[in-house]
């Protein structure tokens, strides 16, 4: 089955990162003033950095759900928990560097919007991780891959009948 194969599931994070972020974060950055041809490049780095972080990103929330429990019942804030612990260090560390790629790319060493697109990220990444976290979960389920945060039980109407 394809969804259970490593490359497969690479695709599905990677290409989760991709849609999410790259239309959120280029918003932001046009938002506190970068110049358009900036933010094309800071974009295209961060796609190249997704490559990496985002299957990272995923395998985290795999993990850190996993140790501590959390399922589609735990509480919000425990799910809001796997999801800001699994990417905000990787996003902040990741971000700078796309910042200063975008800059290096483009020899426009704006470093007052660079910073105010990075503060801005960092302050809009706690409530980013809060939507990423459901949104790959959703993909991640739309593309037939299990998602992080897993139900504990089926309660749908089928595994009701079935059981009877």
């Amino acid at each position: 089955k394809h969804a259970e194969r490593w490359s497969y599931k690479y695709a599905v994070n990677v290409s989760s990162g991709w849609l999410y972020y790259t239309t959120t974060y280029g918003l932001q950055e046009l938002a506190t003033g970068n110049d358009l041809e900036t933010i094309v490049e800071t974009r295209k780095i961060g796609m190249l950095v997704q490559t990496v972080a985002m299957p990272l990103i995923g395998l985290l929330r795999n993990k850190i759900a996993e140790k501590r429990g959390v399922t589609k019942e735990s509480s919000l804030l425990e799910r809001m928990k796997v999801n800001a612990l699994a990417i905000l260090p990787i996003q902040a560390f990741a971000y700078t560097g796309m910042l200063l790629g975008g800059m290096a790319n483009t020899g426009n060493w704006d470093w007052k919007s660079a910073a105010a697109a990075w503060t801005v990220g960092m302050l809009t990444a706690v409530p980013h991780s809060f939507i990423y976290g459901p949104f790959q979960d959703g993909y991640r389920n739309f593309f037939g891959v299990q998602p992080a945060i897993k139900q504990t039980q089926n309660t749908t109407l089928e595994t009701y009948v079935e059981s009877k």
